[in-house]
């Protein structure tokens, strides 16, 4: 039951972590028409949280498996939550920059240890236990549009000021529980080294493998998270709150299939979940981008965020196991820096779409996920080295 609450605990700062991280491209249309921004200037507004993550998250990952440090959780999602709410305040383009990159060292001190948490909490139960993690970062990823675009038509610009509330109330929770989590931190080493488990081999060429397919993933999840709503405004020709609406209904969609892809991969393996996933979100997001109804495209959209979703759990806790003396560094690989890689990506697409149309952007994320496809089927082939 203790390991329950905390676990839920966790879920909690998650979400309270990507309801920042998850607003940023919800921002962006109403950046784009109060600012004249081209689409390749907002989308690295994404790149700029999105970078900073990449360079310092496996540096986080790293300093939390040489010593436990829960606190790590508490401070970063209220930096994600001031990051966001100072966009609404300032009129540069450079410090709304600056201060998307605060909120990008946040998200990237919370993930690595909260992901490490989440396995030592979870037990023999990965799957389900990373599930529930993660699941938070879909619902954070859901409520961040919406409570954006409730906030810019009640308070302007200066509404982002909301997003202090849900991180100073996660930041208070997750500090005040900093000597528990240190103590479950405690009792998964000793059970590791009471079963032997301590002397157990990390799998680099597996875990490469899989992060080449995360990778991938993540450049898909975070095209379509960006691109979504200006596809729904530019090309579909519906209206602004109309797109943000539609970004939390995937992202909502996507909460639904992490939350039972990790539950149903316990069961089949993960490896089979990976490749399922892609094999079915693949086509269907090909289907979308030949569609321009916008009743066809809401149904099609929201079947590839179901399949697309399924296979995040998996992935994460896949990860995990390929470097079991390395679950921060893992945790902070895999959680966050193929997810930044995903928003580094974002302006190449952008400026695809400032050439070529937003028609073509979605189109290259489609290849994209085809070649994740492709390279999952080295992850399902992939056996890990015998041990000494």
């Amino acid at each position: 039951m203790k390991s329950h609450f905390h676990s839920y605990l966790l879920t909690f700062g998650h979400i309270c972590t990507d309801i920042s991280q998850g607003a940023l491209p919800a921002l962006l249309p109403f950046l784009v028409l109060q600012h004249g921004f081209s689409y390749a200037a907002a989308a690295a507004l994404v790149l700029a949280s999105s970078i900073v993550s990449t360079v310092i998250q496996p540096l986080f990952g790293w300093l939390g498996d040489r010593l436990d440090r829960p606190w790590f959780m508490g401070v970063g999602v209220l930096m994600a939550g001031c990051g966001i709410a100072l966009i609404g305040f300032v009129d540069s383009y450079w410090l709304m920059f600056a201060s998307a990159s605060f909120c990008g060292v946040g998200v990237a001190l919370f993930h690595p240890e909260g992901g490490k948490l989440a396995n030592v909490v979870a037990g023999s139960e990965k799957g389900a236990g990373i599930a529930n993690f993660s699941v938070g970062g879909n619902i954070g990823f859901a409520l961040g549009p919406a409570l954006a675009a409730f906030a810019l038509a009640a308070f302007g610009m200066r509404g982002t000021a909301l997003f202090l509330v849900p991180a100073v109330l996660a930041a208070v929770v997750l500090l005040s529980q900093t000597r528990a989590y240190t103590a479950f931190g405690a009792e998964e080493a000793a059970r590791r080294q009471a079963a032997g488990q301590g002397q157990e081999r990390d799998d680099w060429p597996g875990f490469l493998k899989l992060t080449s397919v995360n990778t991938l993933r993540s450049i898909v999840g975070t095209g379509l998270l960006v691109f979504v709503p200006l596809y729904w405004v530019a090309v579909l020709g519906q209206p602004q709150e109309l797109a943000a609406l539609m970004l939390t209904f995937y992202s909502a969609t996507g909460a639904v299939a992490t939350f039972f892809g990790g539950r149903i991969a316990d069961k089949v393996g993960f490896k089979r979940m990976i490749l399922l996933s892609f094999c079915i979100s693949a086509p269907l997001l090909g289907l979308f981008v030949l569609n321009s109804n916008p009743l066809v495209a809401t149904v099609l959209i929201l079947l590839v965020s179901l399949s697309h979703g399924m296979a995040y759990s998996p992935l994460i806790a896949l990860g995990q196991s390929y470097l079991p003396n390395r679950l921060g560094l893992a945790s902070g690989i895999s959680l966050g820096v193929v997810v930044s890689v995903g928003g580094m990506a974002s302006p190449a697409i952008g400026l695809v779409g400032d050439n070529f149309g937003l028609t073509l952007s979605m189109a290259l994320i489609c290849a994209v996920s085809f070649l994740a496809a492709a390279l999952s089927l080295l992850v399902l082939r992939h056996r890990r080295p015998p041990e000494d």
